[in-house]
C-alpha cells in the first residue's frame, strides 16, 4: 500500500481500510492547521489505486472490509467522474465494501451539482467528514477557512436533500482566551448545527502547531491561547444550543479535547451538560491547565 509519510483519519475509522487517492489539501490556508502545511496536493493514478485495492483484497485483515476511508485532506474535491471510477475499482475487488468515506470541505460540496451528489451517493460514497470548525463568522474569517457560515449551512442542507450521512468536525478555542468569547463561539456553533442534520458532531480543540500562522501570532503576542477551562465552557455552550431536527451523535473522542463526552442530542443533552458542569465546578482553571500536554498534539 502506498502512503505519504503523514496521514490522518478520524477516530471512527480505526478499522477501515485507508486508501490513498490524493496527497495534501487543496485549501491548505487555515491559520491553525499544520497537517498538510508542507505537502503539495496531487492525485494518485487510478493504476496505483487499483494496485493498492488488489493488495488490500488479498490481506486477511482487510479482505472483508465494509468501510474504506479515502486519504488525504479532502478527496471529495476530486471530480465526480473520478470518484465514481475509484468506487468501481473498490467494489470490483472488494465486494463487501458498503461505505466509501472521506474528508470533504464546504467548497468541495459546493462544486458538485445535485445530479453529481445523487450519483456519488448511489456509488456508495457517504459518511463525509466536513471541517465546519465554527458557527461564528468572525472565527471563520480569522482562521481563513475559505467559506462562510451561510455557505456551510447551505451545502450541508444539500447533503440532507440526498440523505447523506455526514459528520461536522468543530474546533473549540479558535478565538483565543476568554470565557465570554468561548460562550459566544459555542452559542453560534450550536445554533448553526441546529439548522442541518449531521449524523455526528465531533469536537476537537485548537492546538498551536509550529509553522502555522496561528503559532506565529502567538509568538508575537498577538494571539492568546484559550485555557482548558475556556474550551470546556465552549463545549458546554455548543451542547446547550444544539437543537437539530433529527438526533445526532456528539463525541469528543479526540486527544485534543479537555474532556471526553459522548451522547445523543437532544436525548442526552442534560446529562452531558451536567457532566461538564461537574468538572467546571470541581476543578480550578489553574488545575485544568496541566491536564493536557498540547505540545504533543498535531492538528
Amino acid at each position: 500500500m502506498k502512503y505519504d509519510d503523514q496521514i490522518y483519519r478520524p477516530p471512527k475509522e480505526f478499522k477501515s481500510l485507508l486508501l490513498q487517492v490524493t496527497s495534501g489539501c487543496t485549501h491548505n490556508k487555515c491559520k491553525f492547521c499544520g497537517m498538510y502545511r508542507y505537502t503539495t496536493f496531487k492525485m494518485e493514478s487510478l493504476e496505483q489505486i487499483e494496485s493498492d485495492v488488489i493488495e488490500a483484497s488479498n490481506d486477511p485483515f482487510y479482505r472483508y472490509s465494509k468501510r474504506v476511508f479515502l486519504l488525504n485532506g479532502n478527496p471529495f474535491v476530486l471530480k465526480a467522474e473520478r470518484l465514481i471510477a475509484i468506487s468501481k475499482i473498490i467494489h470490483k475487488h472488494m465486494p463487501n465494501v458498503e461505505v466509501i468515506t472521506m474528508y470533504a470541505s464546504v467548497k468541495d460540496i459546493e462544486n458538485k451539482t445535485d445530479e453529481e451528489l445523487k450519483l456519488l451517493k448511489e456509488a456508495g460514497i457517504n459518511d463525509l467528514y466536513i471541517g465546519v470548525e465554527s458557527g461564528n463568522q468572525e472565527a471563520l474569517e480569522f482562521i481563513n477557512k475559505g467559506n462562510t457560515v451561510d455557505e456551510a449551512v447551505r451545502e450541508m442542507k444539500r447533503l440532507d436533500k440526498f440523505d447523506y450521512n455526514y459528520y461536522a468536525m468543530i474546533l473549540t478555542g479558535l478565538m483565543g482566551r476568554g470565557v465570554d468569547i468561548a460562550k459566544y463561539n459555542g452559542q453560534k456553533t450550536g445554533e448553526m448545527l441546529s439548522k442541518v442534520n449531521c449524523r455526528g458532531i465531533f469536537p476537537m480543540s485548537v492546538t498551536l502547531v509550529r509553522g502555522t500562522e496561528l503559532w506565529d501570532l502567538h509568538a508575537k503576542g498577538e494571539y492568546v491561547e484559550a485555557t482548558e477551562f475556556d474550551r470546556l465552557v465552549e463545549l458546554k455552550e455548543i451542547i446547550k444550543n444544539l437543537n437539530p431536527e433529527k438526533t445526532a451523535l456528539i463525541s469528543s473522542a479526540h486527544n485534543s479535547n479537555t474532556m471526553f463526552v459522548k451522547g445523543i442530542i437532544p436525548n442526552d443533552r442534560e446529562r452531558l451538560i451536567s457532566e461538564i458542569d461537574e468538572i467546571l465546578q470541581q476543578s480550578s482553571p489553574e488545575d485544568m491547565q496541566g491536564w493536557i500536554d498540547r505540545k504533543r498534539i498535531r492538528l
